[in-house]
């Protein structure tokens, strides 16, 4: 009886890791997987898969710069090395947490939530909780810190969204307790906290996002006379906003706070890869900065004062009154900015040529 009950749980281990592989190769599901195991996929498997892609292309960007130092690098190199070990570490409790709930099934007629209830304090949970937790933490911050950069380090502006931001953070701790720990007092007031909670993240992503589009919406005809057409079109594209100011998530989480307030179902697909999509949109913002593409202090003070100054000396400085002297600015740009410029000549050039 003993053997016969362990190969099955060793044959259902095996169906459970092969269904995940199968999901994780072709994005889709067997056409006999349980529901709640369609969203566990749907809500853990894809957005970890986009997150280990960025952070591969991080690190090739990071290895394949030229001069490996200065304030921004080492930013990057924290800031990755930080977020996708967290993010790593949830979905690691999240999947394990998931594979004994599959295979301890049989054993709850009541169904997932009843033995969920039961093992909330199992450490696969509590390692997925923490880290769920704290992944918003680091995210949230990445935006106030680019909040900063664009607007030129106006701290003032930090006043309401930092409020915010340091509320969430202690609210996240009772929500932790209560997730946790289902049977303490706290429990009692979940949705209460979960509301306020959630509620908080989205009006800090709302005023992030708006700040940050409005910026660089006011810049780009700037940006344009200081760098020139071509130039500017790397800072000045409707993605590039989109990116920058992490709309995506700020669209996922208003979507996610409209349904839990009517109590739509659609709220569970949103819950669950909540701090995943925090950490796929900041990572992206890191890979530009990585890249080199996304807005910094200096480009920003170059357009907010009509001159380019990269080596902080006269004679790399292009006034707005000069351009129509020297119409791009090109003599007095970045190296990479000046191999673009000639490389996109060079290409116009042979296109002549051959017509």
């Amino acid at each position: 009886m003993g053997n016969t009950l362990a190969s099955a749980q060793r044959t259902n281990q095996a169906n459970f890791d092969g269904v995940m592989l199968a999901a994780l190769a072709y994005g889709e599901n067997g056409p006999h997987v349980p529901r709640w195991l369609e969203i566990t996929h749907f809500q853990i498997v894809h957005p970890t898969g986009a997150l280990i892609m960025l952070y591969i292309q991080i690190t090739q960007v990071l290895l394949r710069r030229p001069k490996r130092g200065g304030r921004k690098f080492w930013i990057i190199i924290i800031y990755s090395t930080v977020l996708f070990p967290l993010t790593t570490f949830a979905f690691a409790g999240k999947f394990k947490f998931t594979e004994e709930l599959y295979l301890a099934l049989p054993n709850f007629p009541d169904g997932p939530e009843a033995y969920m209830k039961e093992h909330a304090e199992d450490w696969p949970n509590l390692m997925s909780q923490v880290c769920t937790t704290i992944v918003p933490w680091f995210g949230d911050l990445l935006m106030l810190y680019r909040v900063m950069v664009v607007w030129n380090y106006q701290w003032w502006l930090l006043v309401l969204p930092g409020s915010i931001y340091l509320t969430r953070v202690g609210l996240s701790i009772p929500l932790l307790i209560v997730q946790t720990r289902p049977e303490s007092d706290l429990s009692r007031h979940y949705d209460l906290y979960g509301t306020v909670f959630y509620s908080l993240c989205l009006s800090l992503n709302i005023t992030t996002t708006t700040l940050i589009c409005v910026r660089l919406y006011t810049m780009r005809h700037k940006a344009e006379r200081v760098l020139g057409t071509l130039q500017a079109s790397l800072y000045n594209s409707s993605i590039t906003m989109f990116v920058e100011s992490g709309a995506f998530f700020t669209v996922w989480s208003l979507t996610y706070v409209i349904s839990r307030a009517t109590g739509s179902w659609v709220g569970d697909i949103f819950l669950e890869p909540y701090s995943y999509i925090i950490a796929l949109t900041r990572m992206l913002i890191v890979l530009r900065m990585a890249q080199d593409r996304a807005w910094s202090r200096e480009i920003i003070t170059a357009a907010d004062d009509g001159v380019l100054d990269w080596q902080v000396t006269s004679t790399n400085s292009v006034a707005l009154n000069n351009a129509s002297e020297q119409p791009d600015g090109q003599e007095n740009l970045p190296k990479k900015f000046r191999d673009l410029e000639d490389s996109f000549s060079s290409s116009k050039s042979t296109l002549s040529r051959k017509a």
